[in-house]
This record gives structure tokens, C-alpha cells and sequence, in this order.
């Protein structure tokens, strides 16, 4: 041990002064440490230093703990989701909230984005995280963008969209009841309109086909649950539309106000965790993790065992009249107690080709034509009890799917393709259940079977529901999403619009821009068969703009083009390409066969000569 005096410890002084002097003279002012030198007095320092910094930093990861949990008490209950790992649990992994590829970030705006976006309620799954915004009725729109959607409206158009009234006629009820073959509740059964919760997935969609499905949709729904990703598909990364700018702000105050202030609107934001090779070439993969953020939004609203979940997609909806007679008619799909293994109802659907002057005709209107038109059936409707995080898992056991074993499509015989064998033998029958089947994800919706489809009953079974098919704003548009979504074609970006989609959906929207009609198309809107038509093409003028806005695209698409505009040749050009294929596949086999042979006749050689 080195005694320490004040006899053998010799001050240093700076000879500039300055405020190393005035530190000097603090410190010594302090007991025993006027004895210690220079360098004793820096090491002490320096540890002093390093004992406040983790004495900061400790406060503010106790800090952050405590807001975490507030968070989570405040938010969905991550605790009761039987489906979610004790890791996953804890809150969201780097791993779910960043899409990686190769270990790099391949995002630009989310590092931009990331700090504001991990404000939101949040919940992490296997697949990817969810991130939960505020609905319309938690924020105050400013004055500049406050607008009233029904300022634009047609004197019909206020006729039939002013019925929100909370009295119930009786006898209007009944006739409307009966036109879809429902009956109307007796006197054991309440008499109040059901709520109707929705869901769909947001991205590049245009406002037109935006503002035409939500004017049917006006004042009808309780909650609208929209849900935007910052990947397309097939992974493509894209920015967000709805989130992290000026502008995203200004679209999202827009669309808070298209549904009518009875309804609820949130946008809420999902990041997926998977990469390419992990969905095995499977691109609608995506598209159900994406669309399981739904049944916790409705959660989080308050839905209950006895409301209606409907799934669609952005450019779908049931017609008006549809969505009032779901809400009050006796639907046997929508009674209580239901075993949950064929819960849906369907929609027949009218689809409309990129303008409302564009429609395929539907199979009623073909029973006496030669044309084969086109059949659509969403949206999907299912009763509350069997909707995924609101029915009741004692009532209806989870079943085994392909990913995860709780994610993904419904394993075969689990309920896939409403097929129970395995369900009822490996999962009821452990339980000693049966009859019952499991609750539906919101993807299984419109996935899976199990339910009735419904038209009007008039002579031309007149549709449910509408499809506004590819109402883009620019051929652009289109070649984006047919070149990076679902069953993604790698060639869109280079191939004319009519050649783009293998079923003709574009042909035909080219085809009646330029005045063509087949036998599988309608000639006009006014021509459709049937009593249906969507609200918001009954002004003319709304179906003028949008057709002249179609063929603006299409002409310029022709002058770039230069294609044929006989409707037979595009056939004729896929069955050509279709030989050129085949010819080739078989010019490959034969090259492979004779390679095979000169092979086999060396080895033959070769052994002759062993042989010998």
C-alpha cells in the first residue's frame, strides 16, 4: 500500500489557467483529494463518468418497459392469443417488423418510418408484425381536408342512400326479405339490424374505384377494416400510401370520410417477415397472413359473437339492398349456435371490365346466348361465432394448417375444401366432440368452401354484388399490378394491355373501349339484364368521365402498340404462341432423347471394350 501525504504529492498547475484551474481549485476544496495527482484525479473522473451513464441508461430501460406494458394493457391482448409463441408475446422481434433479404434491409422508408410506426398498438406473429392506427372516430381531421361525400350526389343517389334511419319499416323489410328468398324474424327473434363489420386490403387502388364501392357501402358498416402492406404479393417492395407523410396524411383523412360518420375507418399497416423463398412460389400466401389483421381489428372494436364479418376485396362490394337484408332478414347462415363448417353467404356478382361501360354478362343473362360471360361470388359473409378471435375455440377447436400449424391454408381433411376427415378423427374426436367445425381466419373466407350463394329471385336472378374490375388510372397501373401481385406475369411490363392477363379480362376492357362487344360482354350499362346496378354509375356523368378516361388509356396504349383490334386475333396470337411453346418443349425432348442415346450407345462401347 503507497501511504499518501501532502509532503509527497507535488499540484500541477496549467500555465495557460483557463477552466482547468478552476477545476483544480473545486477539487481540492474536496477532503483527500487535493492529495491526489493529475492522473489519479482522471481516472477518477472517467470512472465517475462511466457510473452516471449506467445509471441513465438503466432509467430509461425500466422507463421502457413500463410504457411497453401500458401499451399492451392499453391495446389488443397479445397475452390471451393462444396462437402467438411467449417470444412473440413479448412484443415485436426485429425479424417480424423488418422484411429481410440476405440479412439487409431492403426497405428505404422504413427506417424513416419505423420509430412513428412502433407508437401504433402492435402485435407480432410468425409471419409478420401488425400495426394498429387510429380509427376515424379517434382523430380530428383538419378543416382543409374536411369534405361531405354526399355534396356530389344525385337527387337518386340521396334517394336510395338515405335510409340509415333507426326505425325499422316492417312492411319494406319483409318485401326486401323475400326478394332474396330470406325470411323475416317472427316473434321469438329480435327485431334490430345486425352490425356488419369489413375487411379488405388497401394498396394502389384508384379513388375512383375507392369512392364507388364505399358509396354503397355509406352509413352501413360499423367498423371498415383496411389494411395496407409496404410489399406487394410476390414481395416487390412499395412505399406506403396511407402512412409517414404529409401526403399519406392527407389521403388518409380522405378516406375516413368516404364511408359516412356512422363507420368506423382505420387503415392499419403490416410488415411481413418472410422472404421469397420461404412462401415456396406461393404468392397469395401473403395475402392471407396480410388479411389475418382483420379479425383483431374487428376485436379491438368490439365485435361480438352475434355481429356479421364480411371480406372483400377493395374493388368489391354487396349491393346496397344486399347489405340491408343481411343486416335484419332471418339468413340461416346467421342464426345462433352454428356448427361453423358451412357458415358462409356468397355473393352472385355483376364484374365490370376497367369502366362501368365494360361488363361481363352474368350466367342468367347467357341462358339463351352462346357466350360464356364470367362468374364471380365475393364478397363472404360468416356470422360473428365463427370468425376467428370472436367465436369461441371451446366451441369450435382450432384445425391444423400448413404453416405454423395455426397460419396458412387448412391442411387436407382438416376442413380444406370442406373436407372434415381428419378433423372429426384426430382433433374432435380427442375432445369427444363432433359436428362441429373450427373458427375461420379471414382469408379462409374467401378461400375455403362451405355455405350458399345468393341472388335476387327475379326472372334474371339479378346479382348481389359488384366487382370493379382493373379501374386503374394509366396503363402503368396495370402492368404494375399484373407484374408484381398474385399469379404475377413476368412479362406485363413489356406486353400490350390486351395481351397482359391470360383470361381476356384486359382484352375485353380494350375491346368495348374501342367498340367491340362479344356475346360474353354487355353492350352498355344501360343494356345489363336484371335490376341491379351500383349507386354511384347511376349518375351519368360519373360513368362518362370514367369510360373516356378508359379510352384515353387505351388509345394511347393502341399508338404505342400498334396490336390488331379484332377481338379473334388475340386468340388466335395465344394459341400461335401456345404451338411455338409445345413445338419447342418437344424440340428440347428429342435433343435430351438423343443425347440420352449417344450416351448409352458410348457406354455400351465402353463396356465392349472391357470385354474384349
Amino acid at each position: 500500500m503507497v501511504a499518501i501525504s501532502r509532503s509527497n504529492v507535488r499540484r500541477v498547475r496549467r500555465v495557460n489557467g483557463g477552466g482547468g484551474e478552476v477545476l483544480d481549485v473545486l477539487i481540492d476544496k474536496i477532503p483527500y483529494m487535493s492529495q491526489l495527482s493529475s492522473a489519479d484525479r482522471l481516472i477518477l473522473l472517467c470512472g465517475l463518468a462511466l457510473l452516471g451513464t449506467v445509471a441513465f441508461a438503466s432509467y430509461f430501460l425500466i422507463s421502457g418497459i413500463l410504457a411497453g406494458s401500458a401499451t399492451a394493457d392499453g391495446g389488443l391482448a397479445k397475452d390471451s392469443d393462444t396462437r402467438l409463441s411467449p417470444t412473440d408475446r413479448m412484443g415485436v422481434s426485429d425479424q417480424a417488423s423488418l422484411h429481410r433479404s440476405g440479412g439487409k434491409r431492403i426497405f428505404d422508408d422504413w427506417d424513416v418510418s419505423n420509430s412513428e410506426m412502433n407508437k401504433l398498438k402492435n402485435i407480432s406473429l410468425p409471419h409478420g408484425s401488425f400495426f394498429f392506427g387510429p380509427d376515424s372516430h379517434q382523430v380530428d381531421i383538419p378543416e382543409s381536408d374536411v369534405f361531405d361525400p354526399s355534396a356530389s350526389w344525385s337527387s337518386l343517389q340521396h334517394e336510395l342512400l338515405d335510409d340509415d334511419s333507426d326505425a325499422i319499416n316492417v312492411e319494406l323489410e319483409k318485401k326486401r326479405c323475400a326478394t332474396y328468398d330470406f325470411g323475416f324474424p317472427d316473434a321469438t327473434m329480435p327485431l334490430k339490424r345486425r352490425r356488419l363489420f369489413y375487411g379488405a386490403l388497401i394498396s394502389g387502388d384508384s379513388a375512383e374505384v375507392i369512392k364507388a364501392t364505399s358509396m354503397e357501402q355509406y352509413n352501413i358498416y360499423h367498423t371498415v377494416s383496411l389494411i395496407e402492406s409496404n410489399t406487394t404479393q410476390n414481395l416487390t417492395p412499395k412505399k406506403w400510401r396511407f402512412f409517414g407523410s404529409k401526403d399519406a396524411s392527407k389521403e388518409l383523412n380522405w378516406l375516413y370520410q368516404l364511408f359516412g360518420p356512422k363507420t368506423k375507418v382505420s387503415v392499419d399497416y403490416y410488415v411481413t417477415s418472410q422472404r421469397k423463398d420461404q412462401i415456396d412460389g406461393d404468392e397469395l400466401l401473403i395475402e392471407y397472413f396480410q388479411r389475418e389483421g382483420h379479425s383483431y381489428r374487428w376485436k379491438f372494436n368490439g365485435m361480438r359473437p352475434d355481429d356479421i364479418a364480411i371480406i372483400a376485396d377493395i374493388d368489391e362490394t354487396f349491393s346496397r339492398d344486399f347489405l340491408r337484408a343481411l343486416q335484419i332478414c332471418d339468413v340461416p347462415q346467421f342464426r345462433p349456435g352454428q356448427s361453423c363448417r358451412a357458415p358462409k353467404v356468397y355473393a352472385s356478382t355483376l364484374i365490370f371490365e376497367s369502366s362501368p361501360e365494360c361488363a361481363w354478362k352474368t350466367k342468367s343473362a347467357l341462358r339463351n346466348s352462346a357466350g360464356r360471360g364470367r362468374a364471380w361470388f365475393h364478397p363472404d359473409a360468416i356470422l360473428g361465432e365463427c370468425a376467428d378471435q370472436i367465436g369461441d375455440t371451446k366451441l369450435h377447436p382450432p384445425t391444423k394448417r400448413d404453416r405454423w400449424e395455426s397460419h396458412g391454408t387448412r391442411l387436407d381433411y382438416y376442413g380444406h375444401d370442406n373436407e372434415y376427415t381428419y378433423y372429426d378423427t384426430k382433433v374432435l374426436a380427442d375432445l369427444n366432440m363432433e359436428g362441429q367445425g373450427p373458427l375461420w381466419l379471414p382469408h379462409d373466407f374467401r378461400r375455403e368452401e362451405g355455405g350458399e350463394d345468393a341472388w335476387k329471385n327475379d326472372e334474371w336472378e339479378s346479382p348481389t354484388a359488384y366487382h370493379f374490375h382493373n379501374f386503374f388510372m394509366s396503363g402503368e397501373e396495370v402492368r404494375f399490378k399484373y407484374s408484381t401481385y398474385g399469379h404475377a406475369d413476368s412479362k406485363a411490363l413489356v406486353k400490350s394491355l390486351r395481351h397482359i392477363h391470360a383470361d381476356g379480362d384486359i382484352m375485353l376492357a380494350v375491346m368495348c373501349a374501342l367498340g367491340n362487344h362479344t356475346e360474353d360482354t354487355e353492350s352498355s350499362f344501360e343494356s345489363i339484364a336484371g335490376t341491379s346496378r351500383p349507386i354511384y354509375y347511376l349518375n351519368k356523368e360519373a360513368r362518362q368521365a370514367r369510360h373516356s378516361m378508359w379510352q384515353d388509356i387505351v388509345r394511347r396504349d393502341e399508338e404505342m402498340y400498334g396490336q390488331s383490334n379484332d377481338i379473334d386475333d388475340y386468340y388466335e396470337e395465344e394459341e400461335d404462341e401456345d404451338e411455338e411453346d409445345d413445338d419447342e418443349e418437344d424440340d428440347e425432348e428429342a435433343d435430351e432423347d438423343q443425347e440420352d442415346d449417344e450416351e448409352e450407345d458410348e457406354d455400351q462401347e465402353g463396356e465392349d471394350e472391357e470385354e474384349k
